[in-house]
Order: structure tokens, then C-alpha cells, then sequence
């Protein structure tokens, strides 16, 4: 019987110390989860100005292959896609993971493009649009691009520390991807 009484006294306590725990780490990890927030959506709008003007190169190297006929035709309709897409989300605040999802989508396509294009057998002598294309893969990633990186890998290690990953579940504090900075193909 004591031992009943002791228990129903004890567990009680340890699931309330557990709670008044958890509330703690909660409280004190907000501060520093939102400070390295804070500091990604400080680095972004510069990098999205530098990425606005290298994907208007993308769309433009785009258009410059887009009458070409056959199997380029269909990576051209992606970029075009892909390239709506980015003004849209800009137009209508979609946010920062979201904006760097599609910021990778383009660059993966422009690779693609570039790639595409320089082997294509139909674009051999056409000089105008090969030219448009290498403008586009001349252009090295932006610098802005190491300040947005160095951000995200402090706010993902800060949001992925043992404790922390908890309060940022229940704060609302999702993942956020890197930029793929690995350039287009040269």
C-alpha cells in the first residue's frame, strides 16, 4: 500500500516536471530559432534581386532556342514553366523555402538547357542563339548566394539541435533548403 501511495504521488510529479521541461525549452529556443530565421529572410531578397536577373538570362537563352523543333522543344516548355512559376511565387508571397525550391528547379533546368542546346544538331551554326545560351552559362552563381547558404546552415543546425528540433516542430519552424550554387554547365 505505501508503495501505491508513493507512486501515485511520484508519477504525477515527474510527468508535471516533464511538461514545466519541455515548456522551458520551448521558451528559450524561440528566441534563438527566430533570430536565425530572421537572418535567412534578411539574406534572400538580395539574392532573389541577382537571381531575378540571371533567370531573365535563362528565359532569354529560352526564347532563343524555343523555335528549334524536336526532343529540345520539350526541356524549352519546362524552363518556360518553371520560369512562370518564379514570377509567380514572387507576385503572390509564397515565401522563402518556396522560392528556393524553384530557384533549384530553374537551375537545374538551365543546366539542362545549356547542355541540351550545345548538342542539339539542329542549332549547329546558329551562332545568335548558341551565343544567347553561353551568355546564360557564362554567368557565375551570385555572390549574395554564400550569405543566403552560410544563413540556412545556421538556422538548419540551430532547428536540428536535439531539444530544439522539438520547439521548432511545435513553433512552426520548417526546413528550409540551401540554394544549389553549383552553377550552370560551362
Amino acid at each position: 500500500m505505501h508503495l501505491l501511495r508513493l507512486l501515485r504521488i511520484f508519477i504525477p510529479l515527474v510527468i508535471l516536471a516533464a511538461i514545466v521541461a519541455g515548456a522551458v525549452v520551448v521558451v528559450t529556443s524561440r528566441s534563438d530559432l527566430q533570430r536565425s530565421r530572421k537572418q535567412v529572410d534578411a539574406t534572400w531578397p538580395p539574392l532573389r534581386n541577382d537571381l531575378d536577373a540571371r533567370y531573365r538570362a535563362l528565359a532569354a537563352a529560352n526564347d532563343a532556342v524555343r523555335p528549334v523543333p524536336g526532343p529540345l522543344h520539350q526541356l524549352v516548355s519546362q524552363v518556360g514553366a518553371a520560369y512562370g512559376s518564379w514570377q509567380n511565387l514572387e507576385q503572390h508571397g509564397a515565401g522563402v523555402s518556396s522560392e528556393v525550391v524553384a530557384a533549384n528547379d530553374l537551375e537545374s533546368l538551365g543546366r539542362r538547357l545549356v547542355v541540351a542546346a550545345r548538342a542539339a544538331p539542329r542549332l549547329i551554326g546558329n551562332t545568335a542563339a548558341l551565343g544567347v545560351v553561353s551568355v546564360y552559362a557564362a554567368m557565375n552563381p551570385p555572390k549574395s548566394a554564400l550569405a543566403f547558404d552560410a544563413a540556412v546552415d545556421s538556422f538548419e543546425r540551430e532547428r536540428n539541435r536535439p531539444a530544439r528540433s522539438i520547439a521548432a516542430r511545435i513553433l512552426g519552424y520548417r526546413s528550409i533548403p540551401a540554394y544549389d550554387t553549383s552553377g550552370t554547365a560551362t
